[in-house]
């Protein structure tokens, strides 16, 4: 990573001096100042106040300027797309979903981000945009951009949407799995050693994994999806995997549930699949609902068996519970982890620490996907910052 980029990862965290970096990157204080005079002036830092005097004069502190550029970031969500613009501190400027969309045909996901961005100039003239970040389900390649495959999508295997994004809009387009981008808002920019995970429960259920600190994606850039029906232990109740899913637990619920009854009408009210999947939730915490209580039972003791089997697998020091779980009762997320803590030994479980994720909101993955736009961009190596980021595809891996 060239000094201008590393710079900038490290402010994305917290203002720092020139001494601070100098401690963080190990690059020398006159070759630190050159590089924060250049991004001073490209409006890619600040001065973000006064170091606490220890006796001398206080040092200068820098900081992300957030007010001169924009990241794009878009959501494949089959049905329907989202389309989020952020500052470089992760910010939302503005936010968009564009009616009547339904299922995603590849030239009109290209014709509404084209639009947008064109909306975005207009309405953010003083503002450069710096690139775009798609989130995708399903499988992608990293190196290309391409996505490779979303099973109940058949019109969008193989098909090259980064190059074609970066062609239509003349930005760096990168392009990651939909859980590892909330997994990019969760964590921010943090430097940070541990092993940790989060867990996103969706349209299936998928660690996103930092090994020592660092994203690992896997070759198709969707390490850590797991299979729950292959998992599920013999002897469980048919169909039972699906109950690890948004979409398989709201229908096992209407399925077994009275067909005009209370809950099956406040379940079908919701707007969208992840509110009725925590409406099914909701009711099981409230008590009364025979029918969601036993599925959320089944659900939890599936799901802690199966968090339960990764942390024996990858011991990591913190696990977060995200999704569609990130708004799940507080009843409901403690007897998750209740379930996942019995199944482990001491050393494991005094180790672990778990918590729900913090951001539920729908943009999460959308603005995650400008994270890890970010991310890598600033990871680039032989690309100067200053003036290379308004043209050309991304050449790194997506």
């Amino acid at each position: 990573m060239d000094t201008q980029r590393a710079v900038v990862s490290r402010l994305l965290t917290r203002p720092h001096s020139l001494a601070d970096l100098r401690d963080a990157t190990g690059i020398s204080v006159p070759t630190l100042r050159r590089a924060v005079q250049a991004l001073l002036d490209g409006g890619w830092v600040r001065v973000a106040g006064r170091a606490l005097a220890t006796g001398g004069r206080p040092a200068t502190l820098y900081g992300v300027d957030p007010t001169h550029h924009l990241l794009v970031g878009v959501l494949l969500e089959h049905p329907g797309l989202r389309l989020v613009a952020t500052d470089l501190l992760g910010h939302v400027l503005d936010e968009r979903v564009p009616e009547g969309v339904g299922d995603l045909d590849p030239d009109a996901v290209v014709g509404h981000v084209v639009a947008y961005l064109t909306h975005l100039r207009a309405r953010f003239r003083e503002r450069h945009p710096i690139g775009i970040g798609v989130a995708s389900p399903g499988y992608v390649d990293p190196t290309t951009g391409s996505v490779l495959a979303i099973g109940r999508v058949p019109s969008w295997n193989n098909l090259p949407l980064r190059q074609r994004l970066a062609e239509a809009t003349g930005l760096r387009v990168t392009i990651g799995n939909d859980i590892d981008a909330m997994a990019a808002v969760e964590f921010g920019d943090l430097h940070d050693e541990r092993t940790f995970a989060y867990v996103g429960v969706t349209e299936g259920l998928k660690f996103s994994l930092f090994l020592a600190g660092r994203p690992y994606v896997g070759p198709f850039g969707n390490a850590g999806l797991v299979n729950p029906h292959l998992l599920v232990a013999h002897g469980a109740r048919a169909n039972a995997g699906a109950l690890l899913t948004v979409h398989g637990m709201v229908a096992a619920y209407l399925e077994s549930s009275p067909k005009r009854g209370a809950g099956a009408a406040r379940v079908e009210a919701r707007s969208d699949a992840w509110a009725r999947f925590r409406a099914v939730l909701e009711l099981a915490d409230e008590g009364e609902d025979a029918v969601a209580i036993e599925l959320a039972e089944a659900m939890i003791d599936l799901l802690g068996a199966q968090l339960a089997s990764f942390v024996y697998l990858i011991q990591p020091e913190l696990l977060v519970i995200g999704g569609a779980l990130a708004e799940a009762p507080a009843r409901i997320l403690a007897a998750i982890e209740a379930a996942l803590r019995h199944r482990l030994p001491t050393l494991l479980d005094n180790k672990l620490a778990v918590r729900r994720a913090r951001d539920a909101a729908p943009s999460a993955a959308t603005v995650g996907a400008t994270r890890a736009f970010l991310q890598r961009f600033l990871a680039e190596e032989n690309q100067p910052l200053i003036g290379a980021s308004s043209s050309g595809s991304d050449t790194a891996a997506a």
